[in-house]
């Protein structure tokens, strides 16, 4: 059934823009949907049944001494190649050691080439029929079975590479210390304190992967996924914690600089996104945490915040794989700032809509923000164009950096720049000057500023 545009608020029609996502297994699997089939979020689009070992995540670039932009050209192997140990996967001629190669450290299959973190992941393949590995950990310690416990360093359930140090006994500088490294990657699935053995075990789950928002299916990507297209309002924030989530937007507080705080936060507002203004406190997250909030959207927090309140250790550089029962998305960014009005609201017209939103923010090698998405794939009216954010600068527009070092902070455009410059990178790219709300003029990529 189609919405008409007389349903909407001027401000939600003039935020409305076709939103495209990408929906795809780490590797080859079964693709559950068909072209022109009509999604949920919740619904299934792909799924691998079995998780072939554990990612080996390698610094490519940096150790190659090259920019993540020009990882891709330098690789020799492409995303599903199947690789051996000590196979030469990248190599360079140039950069910061001249002639470079890198070799694989394990047997496994190209899971992912990244030239945003110049990251290559291999993901380690186990067999079906790898048996769990028992070892005598006690003996090569040297140490009472009973004892064992405390000279681990890595735990039942987690997960170990072959060769990661896994035990050790006595202090580092000392002569008669002696470490025990695992032989075989897996999970620590038993530690025998009467025998004094530890067993790995080789891990299989399914993989399944959902279509996130409400949508279309315009495309498959054999054996690996599809594209979900749908008219919808996408908003983006600054800096966010938490994977992808759903559920029924909250709006709580009168205005966006007002402070959120646990009392405003009712019973019913388990399994909802819930909107504050300027600033969540400590209490309010724990609260929203407890209760079973989905997700809360916030103008800014104390980072202490975040990593006491909801119990995280954020990640460097990136993040949104937090192993938490929330999601937090900071439209502003840390300290104390009133969320901007504009922003606000469109969210509070949203009231009532079912939002996807996404936390994973990177700050480096290329911008990932958090993202907060409305579906409206029944729409029937215009469908604006997404700004791109290169070609519509303007000398006085109000922007907002999103990369370091000057990442959240917003200014004017004084200049934009003809000739590319060359940055601290030393790669030389189009560039504009931003004078800053501090007073400060500075010179950064095109790339990272968007209108504001």
């Amino acid at each position: 059934m189609a919405v008409s545009s007389a349903e909407f608020s001027a401000r939600i029609r003039d935020n409305i823009t076709l939103i495209r996502k990408v929906r795809k297994l780490p590797l080859p699997g079964e693709v559950l949907v068909k072209k022109g089939q009509m999604v949920e979020p919740d619904d299934p689009v792909a799924r691998l049944a079995v998780r072939p070992g554990i990612p080996w995540v390698i610094p490519a670039a940096r150790l190659l001494g090259i920019e993540p932009e020009e990882l891709p050209a330098a690789m020799l192997v492409k995303v599903g190649d199947r690789v051996r140990t000590q196979d030469v996967i990248a190599r360079t001629e140039r950069g910061l050691y001249g002639r470079k190669e890198i070799t694989s450290p394990t047997d496994g299959t190209i899971e992912d080439i990244s030239g945003r973190s110049g990251r290559v992941t291999i993901r380690e393949e186990f067999r079906k029929e790898d048996p769990p590995v028992t070892f005598d950990l006690a003996f090569e310690l040297g140490c009472k079975p009973e004892d064992l416990p405390k000279y681990m360093i890595r735990q039942v359930g987690q997960e170990v590479k072959k060769g990661q140090m896994i035990a050790k006994k006595g202090e580092s500088q000392a002569f008669f210390t002696k470490t025990a490294v695992a032989p075989v990657s897996g999970v620590i699935s038993h530690i025998d304190t009467k025998t004094g053995k530890v067993t790995i075990s080789r891990p299989f789950k399914e993989v399944i992967v959902t279509a996130y928002i409400r949508g279309r299916v315009v495309d498959i990507i054999p054996e690996r996924g599809c594209v979900v297209e749908t008219p919808g309002v996408k908003v983006n924030g600054i800096f966010g914690l938490g994977r992808e989530t759903h559920g029924e937007l909250k709006v709580l507080t009168k205005g966006p600089d007002e402070i959120l705080t646990p009392d405003m936060i009712p019973d019913d507002a388990a399994g909802k996104i819930i909107v504050g203004g300027s600033f969540a406190t400590n209490e309010a997250l724990a609260r929203a945490l407890e209760i079973g909030v989905k997700g809360v959207i916030t103008g800014t927090v104390n980072y202490l915040n975040l990593t006491q309140s909801l119990g995280v250790k954020l990640g460097v550089g990136i993040t949104g794989q937090e192993d938490v029962n929330i999601t937090v998305i900071l439209m502003e960014g840390f300290g104390q700032l009133s969320m901007r009005r504009e922003v606000w609201e469109l969210l509070k017209e949203l009231e009532g809509y079912t939002v996807s939103m996404n936390g994973a923010t990177q700050i480096r090698a290329g911008a990932i923000r958090p993202e907060v998405i409305v579906s409206f794939p029944e729409w029937d009216g215009e469908i604006k164009e997404a700004a791109v954010v290169d070609e519509d600068l303007k000398v006085g527009m109000r922007v907002r950096i999103v990369n370091e070092p000057y990442f959240g902070a917003i200014g004017t455009i004084q200049e934009i720049i003809k000739q590319p410059q060359v940055i601290e990178t030393e790669a030389r790219v189009p560039t504009v000057r931003v004078l800053l709300n501090s007073g400060e003029s500075v010179i950064v990529p095109r790339p990272n500023v968007e209108i504001f």
